[in-house]
């Protein structure tokens, strides 16, 4: 009798070690899972999936895509894929944890209208809609109809913002006055450069854009004080220098970016800067689509490649581009009017996120360690 008393309060015992091992097990997925996958970054979903995404014009993926090395700051996405609408957003990233970007891309109309835009003076930095389109004067295709907030940006001039109507169909013509800076409050600018182009730019690590292939990239109403400026750009070591903004003085900073030094495993990619005119066309290297002009493709592997530039109501523009490893190749595309209308792609099914490999690994590890504590009870 005292045997099978034993016995029992045995049972009992490596039962309850059975419970304890497992809840052990369930507190690690619970928090030790967690602050182990806790990555600094932005997670961007888009509907339809499959677009094309950037952040800062130097990290590039297609959706669902996740980004965890780009650092603390103000960072701006942008998603593109054809047939649809360009999708921007600026992002803060203040502390460790996934930023989530939900991007619902809105269909291109079948009948889009374009911009004609000239400022006095010339050679402003243009953004419609919060995308970069170059500098005045410019012809912008592939705008949907409606109001498009249109800002400039010189050096020494007050920023210009105004919303302009687009009409389907139409060249819509504006010719923005700018103007000088005030006396007061006083302001300094920059103006940057850099070779290669296509770099982007941080000030104060806060991204500002990417330096243009033709012309320069202007920084404006600024507080006169000192400014980290860094330029980062694929295949190139970063460029820092602080820079001194004083009262109604423009900072020109040409930035000359040195390579990385060559590594065990040679360099067998470079770049493709592509601008076309009118701006705003669709990009396809080697009939994928990689996004709208003007960009910088980056990791493009060396050897010949077939480009092709498209807008609504133009005709195509083809041409091939050899890319040299650890180099950057300039590509411009001037493209006609002509009745060649690209129709908008069907938007495919979205599909449902998998599930996470840190869940599916921990519950099979619970599964495991639970089946082995229990066949030792037996």
């Amino acid at each position: 009798m005292v045997n099978e008393k034993v016995s029992h309060m045995t049972r009992i015992i490596r039962s309850n070690n059975i419970l304890v091992w497992t809840g052990i097990l369930l507190v690690c997925l619970v928090f030790i899972a967690p602050v182990a996958a806790m990555d600094t970054g932005i997670k961007v979903f888009s509907t339809p999936s499959g677009a094309q995404v950037s952040v800062d014009g130097f990290w590039y993926d297609t959706t669902t895509a996740t980004f965890t090395d780009i650092g603390y700051g103000y960072h701006t996405v942008w998603v593109t894929m054809d047939g649809y609408q360009s999708y921007t957003q600026s992002v803060s990233i203040t502390s460790p944890g996934i930023e989530v970007i939900n991007a619902v891309l809105q269909p291109v109309p079948p009948t889009i209208g374009s911009l004609n835009l000239v400022s006095t003076p010339g050679g402003a930095d243009i953004w419609v809609d919060n995308r970069y389109y170059g500098n005045t004067p410019q012809l912008i295709g592939g705008l949907a109809p409606g109001f498009r907030a249109v800002l400039l940006r010189k050096a020494g001039y007050e920023d210009y913002t105004q919303d302009i109507r687009i009409d389907a169909g139409e060249v819509s013509s504006f010719n923005a006055g700018l103007s000088e800076y005030k006396a007061q409050p006083g302001y300094g600018s920059l103006q940057i450069d850099s070779t290669p182009p296509g770099a982007a730019i941080y000030l104060e690590n806060n991204y500002k854009g990417s330096t243009p292939s033709d012309g320069v990239f202007d920084i404006n109403q600024l507080t006169p004080g000192s400014y980290t400026l860094k330029l980062v750009s694929k295949d190139y070591q970063p460029y820092v220098q602080t820079v001194t903004v004083q009262n109604g003085i423009i900072n020109d900073i040409h930035a000359t970016l040195v390579p990385v030094p060559p590594g065990p495993t040679p360099d067998t990619t470079g770049q493709i800067n592509v601008g076309s005119s009118p701006a705003g066309a669709n990009i396809y290297l080697d009939n994928a689509y990689r996004g709208i002009t003007p960009l910088t493709l980056v990791d493009i592997p060396q050897g010949s490649h077939a480009i092709i530039l498209k807008i609504n109501g133009y005709q195509d523009w083809t041409s091939t581009v050899n890319v040299a490893a650890g180099s950057y190749t300039q590509v411009s595309g001037t493209l006609s009017a002509g009745p060649q209308p690209n129709p908008p792609a069907p938007a495919p099914q979205p599909t449902k996120s998998p599930l996470s490999v840190i869940a599916i690994i921990s519950a099979i590890g619970i599964c495991g360690a639970a089946t082995i504590l229990w066949r030792k009870n037996e």
